[in-house]
């Protein structure tokens, strides 16, 4: 199976090469009410569901704290039994090592200059697409 190629030339500049797709009728806005009620549907179901794990998952952890025992050894075997995202709960509070140099790097903006540089060496390289190909 083959196939064959004719290049045509067109008047078309470079420039306005894109005209023909920003038309006005490509780009008419229509609602499709059916993609949105079923995007809200799962949006719907979904914190549903999220909801009920959480509902379910907490409920214990709610009846085991709330509970008015005045037993202490009680209460230390049911917290050292405790697992996963309870035994940290408590490091979110904690500052990261470095907290001033950190705070300095982000409050100057220092990830932006990095950024900048990233895009001034890759327009160096060549990467970027700058809009005009020579030939």
């Amino acid at each position: 199976m083959t196939y064959s190629i004719k290049w045509l030339p067109t008047n078309v500049t470079f420039a306005r090469r894109f005209d023909v797709y920003l038309d006005y009728p490509f780009f008419e806005h229509q609602i499709h009410w059916f993609s949105v009620f079923n995007s809200f549907m799962m949006v719907i179901f979904l914190t549903g569901l999220v909801s009920m794990i959480l509902m379910r998952t907490l409920r214990n952890d709610y009846a085991k704290y709330a509970r008015e025992d005045d037993d202490l050894e009680t209460l230390e075997r049911d917290v050292s039994e405790e697992s996963g995202w309870k035994l940290v709960h408590g490091d979110v509070f904690r500052p990261p090592r470095g907290l001033v140099l950190l705070s300095a790097v982000v409050g100057t903006g220092a990830q932006l200059a990095l950024l900048v540089l990233l895009v001034i060496l890759l327009a160096i390289v060549g990467t970027l697409y700058v809009g005009y190909v020579e030939k």
